[in-house]
């Protein structure tokens, strides 16, 4: 996709907004942009994370290029894990420096602070409501707290008033939080009230803005999770050496999915046991597979140094975590991403020339050729 002169970009990217949120959501402005665009059931990358499928959006490829492929990584210095906040990490462009090299402008508006120190080196303006600086309360409010419906609308709130104030931004990309999913199903008379405030604010942005091109995703789905289980306690228990297994869900806010997640990565403390330790795997009740490092990079198109040895996949009810214990039945309420099965979600583009023939299936899709050769 090629941008006529002037026009500009709006990229919305909803946290957690699976097929399934979409399909029965109350949304109408959304809708007719998908009945007047182009609009196709899309994937997201896995595993389904935020941060490898967000960074994988905003620079346009896959992890294997891009080199994220994790929220929380096993530090090679310490051996511990540790939580990936560096723009360092990153391999490859993102769309905010292509636009600034092309001598355009760029504002991202987001939940979490770490977005913004990760991803906002070439942005104009880059807002986060997790810790506000005081130029941010002064000039767009005090944002809601992180765990709550409210602070999606000052999220798009906030890039309304970009849109309004800074004519001269030209590309701007907005970033919910998917707390909300995380507490409710799509049928949930709270998700869809949640999501038909978001839309009555599209609707704003779409008549401060009627000329942009609007492109509209998610990083992941969601699903209801019954059974946690700590792979690294069930696999020294049964006499297997590892030095650790990470939950590449984790990050700094745990209070919707306690550090748990539908991935997880193996680091073996003795690389001869690779082959015993996944036929193991694959016997685990809640494992539906389990990859040596170099095919899951191959499948998955990831960065083969970031995944450990051993790359485990949950079914579709169980996620993976440190327990101190081997097994957790969770709550009927906790829901949680991570695996394949959360991998649908919408692709809407309007006011573009994007259409069924450029071959679009992943939300990186939308945005690979936006700025990228």
């Amino acid at each position: 996709m090629r941008l006529p002169q002037g026009q500009k970009t709006i990229i919305l990217m909803l946290d957690g907004f699976g097929l399934d949120y979409y399909e029965r959501s109350q949304m109408p402005v959304l809708r007719r942009m998908a009945d007047e665009g182009f609009f196709r059931p899309g994937k997201a990358i896995f595993p389904t994370l935020t941060n490898a499928n967000n960074i994988s959006i905003v620079c346009g490829a896959f992890p294997e290029t891009h080199g994220v492929t994790t929220n929380c990584y096993l530090d090679p210095v310490t051996g511990r894990p540790a939580f990936l906040e560096d723009p360092g990490f990153l391999k490859s462009p993102t769309l905010f420096d292509m636009a600034a090299r092309s001598g355009l402008r760029s504002a991202l508006v987001t939940a979490k602070a770490k977005t913004v120190g990760i991803l906002g080196g070439s942005v104009a303006i880059g807002l986060a409501a997790q810790d506000a600086t005081a130029a941010t309360v002064r000039d767009y409010g005090s944002p809601p707290d992180m765990y709550s419906v409210e602070v999606n609308e000052w999220i798009l709130r906030s890039g309304l008033r970009i849109l309004r104030d800074h004519r001269e931004i030209d590309v701007l990309y907005i970033h919910t939080t998917d707390y909300p999913m995380h507490m409710w199903g799509p049928d949930d008379e709270r998700s869809l009230d949640h999501l038909a405030r978001l839309d009555r604010l599209l609707a704003e942005l779409v008549d401060c803005a009627p000329d942009a091109a609007f492109l509209v995703t998610a990083d992941h789905g969601m699903n209801a999770k019954q059974v946690c289980l700590d792979l690294e306690v069930i696999l020294r228990n049964t006499g297997f050496p590892v030095r650790a297994v990470i939950s590449p869900v984790a990050d700094r806010l745990v209070k919707h999915h306690g550090g748990h997640g539908g991935v997880a990565y193996v680091y073996l403390a003795d690389p001869s046991t690779l082959g015993e330790t996944i036929d193991f795997l694959r016997c685990v009740q809640g494992v539906d597979m389990a990859l040596p490092a170099d095919a899951a990079a191959a499948q998955f198109r990831l960065d083969r140094q970031r995944i450990g040895d051993i790359v485990v996949g949950a079914d579709p009810v169980t996620v993976f975590g440190s327990l101190g214990q081997e097994r957790l039945q969770l709550p009927p309420t906790y829901r949680n991403h991570g695996s394949r099965f959360e991998e649908d979600i919408p692709l809407i583009a309007w006011n573009t020339d994007l259409g069924a023939s450029d071959g679009l299936r992943y939300n990186l899709d939308l945005t690979r050729t936006l700025f990228f050769p």
